[in-house]
């Protein structure tokens, strides 16, 4: 599932056809993707994992769920796509994710103080939220869109370990510093993911994700589904106590 960092590459990638126009659409959708046609445009944003595509007559979110994908100007072979957009000399195609057109202003369905890569993030709002919630641990807190909209299971992990917190840990064994160090750390590392995928040097820096062996003690790093969301969590069982 792309996370957040990974979308806002995305939207900077199909910025080319920014002010163009559809001049055909394709795709096995069944929401009224036929109504592009000859829309031009306007803008692309993203809020946490929803890609949004604003044209002159339509607001279409893009949602990637588990392993939806997109490609520029080069399809994947013989597959279908949920949606093709052709402009003038540049080509999108999504694969394997859901679109939906939404209704009314995106500034009234979607509070951009959720997302972590947003201008208007609020780290004061999300300790609000997340002290609202004492029992809920922290591997669901972080995957939680309405507090760390972006944040996927990659980001997770990462700063589980960063912060040496067990996943199963609750909010409330937190001091309120340790809750505003999670944010800010979580904040900086969605950043970081953000250069280092740019770099396609992501990879090099994970330090507890797919990994077998901790790097700060040399321990088995455990693989276990983890909290209400049963997302599959990386950490080692010595040092995340």
């Amino acid at each position: 599932m792309p996370e957040g960092p990974s979308l806002l590459i995305a939207a900077e990638e199909l910025s080319t056809a920014l002010g163009k126009r559809v001049r055909a659409v394709s795709g096995n959708s069944t929401q009224p993707i036929e109504t592009l046609k000859t829309q031009q445009l306007l803008e692309i944003g993203t809020h946490g994992k929803h890609l949004l595509l604003f044209f002159s007559n339509a607001t279409l979110k893009i949602h990637f769920l588990m392993f939806g994908s997109y490609r520029v100007n080069e399809p994947k072979g013989n597959r279908t796509p949920r949606l093709a957009l052709d402009f003038a000399k540049v080509q999108f195609y999504f694969y394997a994710c859901s679109l939906q057109f939404l209704e009314g202003d995106a500034n009234d369905l979607y509070d951009w103080r959720e997302d972590v890569l947003s201008p208007a993030w609020d780290e004061d709002l999300a300790l609000q939220k997340i002290s609202a919630l004492p029992n809920e641990m922290i591997c669901d807190i972080l995957m939680n869109q309405h507090i760390f909209a972006g944040v996927g299971n990659i980001i997770k992990n990462e700063v589980q370990f960063r912060m040496l917190l067990p996943p199963q840990k609750n909010v409330k064994e937190l001091s309120q510093a340790l809750r505003i160090k999670l944010i800010r750390i979580t904040h900086d590392y969605c950043w970081n993911f953000y250069y280092w995928k740019k770099q396609f040097q992501l990879k090099k820096h994970w330090q507890i994700m797919r990994k077998k062996v901790c790097p700060r003690c040399n321990g088995p790093v455990t693989r276990k589904v983890t909290g209400y969301l049963k997302r599959l969590s990386h950490y080692c069982k010595r040092c995340q106590k």
